[in-house]
């Protein structure tokens, strides 16, 4: 009985420590969590007020332009996300569109509240052209957006954006996607 506490307590601590090591970002609304994982990726968690699509675009050039786009929203319970990549200032379109690779990993979203969250990983470094490396130590601007309510799709046009700027760091979590770090107590 002795050990089942010690072990409990040693996985209550485990999974407080982890819980410490995600990075939040909270602005006009939304709330960005990100962390790197094994393996070159980061796990990212997106919630924004719609019960639409939400939107982050990681180091944009100016406006949308030059940013890597994860965009997704929550229909009938499913998550639906799509990796795309700023061709002009206000436009997107698809990595494959573009002939570059959806670099997306679905790893969970819910709709609650009025809130539509996105749960995904992306790598680090891609090699697509379409998407931009991230390296661990920098700090990156980001765009934030999100549509109007009800419009599950990836081409509505945004009912609000901002931006912001956030840092990478290494943190290093153990696992292979963000997915298995929401099962930690």
């Amino acid at each position: 009985m002795r050990t089942l506490v010690i072990a409990v307590a040693v996985l209550a601590l485990a999974g407080t420590a982890a819980a410490q090591d995600w990075q939040e970002l909270t602005v006009d609304g939304f709330t960005l969590r990100w962390a790197t994982l094994e393996g070159g990726s980061l796990g990212v968690e997106l919630t924004g007020p719609t019960t639409g699509w939400v939107a982050v675009g990681f180091d944009p050039e100016q406006m949308m332009q030059g940013a890597n786009l994860i965009i997704g929203y929550v229909e009938s319970g499913t998550p639906s996300l799509r990796d795309d990549w700023g061709v002009a200032l206000t436009s997107h379109a698809s990595d494959v569109s573009l002939g570059g690779s959806d670099d997306v990993t679905v790893d969970g979203g819910s709709e609650s509240g009025g809130e539509t969250t996105i749960e995904f990983t992306i790598p680090l470094d891609s090699g697509d052209q379409y998407d931009k490396p991230l390296e661990p130590g920098s700090t990156y601007p980001v765009i934030l957006a999100r549509g109007p309510d009800g419009a599950d799709d990836f081409t509505t046009y945004h009912a609000f954006a901002t931006s912001a700027e956030i840092e990478i760091l290494t943190l290093g979590f153990e696992g292979g996607s963000w997915g298995g770090l929401k099962t930690l107590p």
